[in-house]
């Protein structure tokens, strides 16, 4: 199971966010008409990564990624903490997961083996910061971004751009 839960839809919402007067102006609270669980508000902070550094806007549809290890106020609309971020429209999904190549099988396959990665040299391939990745991408944490899927079991997806975070941790 991955360490991070998605959610999608569009941005309704975006206001300064801070709980002590020192750190307001240093967050802002994101509220969001998401696809799956209605309206709720996503803190981004300066250690949410936004892929490629595209500033967030009103009537924006963006996916944000959360840690199901943190914890949640029980508070209604939900409030959660985002550990990354990325604008998905026109038909663009995002996922955000540890990938490992399987035994048995030469393709990268996600944690619950629902996805797997059919990589072309059309994929754009870099770290958080932008500069190209080289290496292997068996037990990295992968932020995808792609159009389509097939419908096996499982899913398999050619990624446009995969963003590489080499600690297995978003930030």
């Amino acid at each position: 199971m991955s360490q991070y839960t998605p959610t999608s839809g569009m941005i309704t919402q975006i206001g300064w966010y801070g709980t002590e007067p020192d750190q307001l102006g240093c967050a802002l609270q994101i509220t969001l008409q998401s696809i799956d669980q209605g309206e709720i508000h996503m803190i981004v902070n300066g250690s949410t990564y936004v892929m490629d550094n595209r500033p967030l806007n009103v009537g924006d549809h963006v996916t944000f990624f959360y840690s199901t290890n943190a914890p949640v106020p029980l508070i209604y609309p939900p409030r959660y903490q985002a550990a990354a971020a990325a604008h998905t429209s026109n038909g663009v999904n995002a996922y955000l997961d540890v990938f490992t190549q399987l035994p048995y099988n030469s393709q990268l396959t996600n944690s619950d083996d629902t996805l797997r990665l059919n990589l072309s040299g059309c994929s754009l391939m870099t770290l958080p910061n932008g500069q190209p990745f080289g290496g292997a991408l068996s037990g990295k944490l992968l932020l995808l971004l792609y159009s389509s899927t097939t419908r096996s079991i499982p899913a398999q997806t050619t990624p446009e751009k995969i963003v590489v975070f080499c600690g297995n941790q978003v930030s």
